[in-house]
């Protein structure tokens, strides 16, 4: 008798229960929003100093419509994927709020989100008397942010909540893609679970939920790893496109970031499994070297970003010791005295820290009790970890693989602040948990989970089968 056929059957009780148990999650958290909507909507529209309220009062409902009305065609015969989207849409309003009564009344506007605000506010200003020349070059990094606030504030007037929730919404939709990326690479694996972290991880909703280089780096790594998901299926110009306009996107906010990505897309483009026949393989032939070309010249405007300009290894270090030391500032220091060996050597940890011993304040202590629950997760997954790393030639497993190890080893090396750190690899962790929800198919079969915990539902269907054949 087929075992298939029966498990048709039994994987559905499986499913279901799973799928349940992450909507409820959601719920509880759209029940907590609502409850707590008096508090959050009057910290989003008054909560800052402002000379007006009437552009944000109009101007945010109109961008939340429009991205709920973006999002129905996504969501239509989903409703998973529109309990998660709806909850991450109430959840990033929340997170922008907080956000905003941390900035004025904790940080007395000397956050990045309030100076990108106030420069845009007067070019937008400025735009009455000397035109266009209002929005200077050069338009990327830093300077993108400051002429994007312009231009919104040119056609809304000034509306510091209305910015907050449109980089928050941007950052959504990255997550959107992450999500989409992670149920192309990986279609037997867990969606339901991948999403529920890519979009309501607490770090991740906070610090991408401000105006800043954080949201738009979501957006674009986001649509850069779904580009490659689907060129790691099938080559096609439409799955080049969006792989090539998300590592675009990416190297006008951060070229750095865009370099390790155009290396990580490379790599396992280059070297790994072939799939679809001959005529997949002649693309790469072609494309392949185009590729490379590309990533090097990536490589080289990232260098010059980061201030390293030719190739001496010992102008390279230096440069990586500084970088070192510009973050050295604040309560959450750490690495402090360490040799670049030793940053070096701790770089796997970087997703998990501050570990509790290295707790210095308030904030530190918040972002070590997530860390310790990540740490907790990839505990119990870690079987489905070591199965995708056996998988480690599939392409996009390589891809994430290849991204990790350069992110972690880079900010390991150039990092000395926890409070950089945990907001600076939210542009790396989405990624990564992707290998602990995933579930490879191979030609001797499908790779296994963990036996207890976050199990996937398929495989306890089986061991039911094999138990009462």
């Amino acid at each position: 008798m087929s075992l298939l056929p029966t498990l048709r059957y039994d994987i559905k009780p499986f499913e279901s229960a799973a799928r349940r148990r992450y909507m409820l999650a959601a719920r509880l958290v759209v029940l907590g929003c609502i409850l707590s909507s008096p508090i959050w909507v009057w910290l989003l529209f008054f909560s800052a100093v402002q000379d007006t309220h009437a552009p944000s009062l109009i101007f945010v409902p109109l961008i939340v419509v429009t991205c709920v009305i973006g999002f129905m065609s996504q969501w239509r015969g989903k409703p998973h994927l529109k309990q998660l989207l709806g909850t991450g849409i109430l959840a990033r309003l929340v997170a922008a709020s907080l956000y905003i009564w941390l900035g004025a009344f904790v940080y007395d506007y000397s956050v990045d989100a309030f100076h990108y605000w106030t420069v845009g506010m007067q070019r937008a200003q400025d735009f009455s008397a000397v035109g266009w020349s209002a929005f200077q070059p050069p338009f990327w990094s830093t300077n993108l942010i400051n002429n994007i606030c312009g231009f919104v504030m040119l056609a809304t007037g000034n509306t510091l909540p209305g910015l907050f929730v449109l980089f928050s919404l941007a950052a959504l939709w990255g997550g959107y893609f992450f999500y989409r990326a992670f149920s192309t690479a990986f279609p037997a694996g867990d969606p339901m679970l991948y999403g529920t972290l890519a979009l309501l991880l607490p770090s991740n909703l906070f610090w991408s939920s401000a105006i800043g280089k954080d949201a738009l780096a979501q957006l674009f790594i986001g649509l850069t790893a779904y580009g490659f998901a689907r060129v790691s299926q099938r080559l096609g110009t439409l799955s080049i496109v969006t792989c090539a306009l998300g590592i675009a996107g990416v190297l006008v906010v951060r070229p750095h970031i865009a370099a390790m990505l155009a290396v990580a897309v490379t790599l396992p483009f280059a070297l790994g499994k072939a799939r679809g026949g001959w005529m997949n393989v002649a693309a790469k032939i072609v494309l392949v070297p185009l590729l490379v070309a590309v990533s090097l010249w990536v490589v080289s405007q990232a260098g010059q970003f980061v201030g390293v300009e030719t190739a001496d290894s010992t102008s390279s270090i230096q440069t990586v010791n500084n970088l070192l030391k510009n973050t050295q500032i604040g309560g959450s220091t750490f690495n402090s005295g360490q040799s670049l060996l030793v940053r070096v050597a701790e770089s796997p940890f970087l997703m998990f820290r501050p570990f509790p011993w290295e707790v210095k304040n308030a904030m530190a202590a918040v972002a070590s009790l997530e860390a310790f629950l990540l740490l907790w997760f990839a505990w119990k997954r870690r079987r489905a970890l070591l199965a995708a790393l056996r998988q480690w030639r599939d392409p996009y497993v390589g891809f994430i693989l290849t991204y990790a190890i350069l992110f972690s080893i880079a900010f390991a090396a150039a990092t000395s602040n926890f409070g950089i750190l945990v907001r600076q690899r939210i542009m790396m962790v989405p990624l990564v948990l992707m290998l602990f929800c995933a579930r490879l198919e191979t030609a001797e079969g499908t790779s296994f989970a963990p036996k207890r915990g976050f199990d996937y539902p398929i495989m306890r269907a089986v061991s039911i089968h094999r138990g009462t054949s």
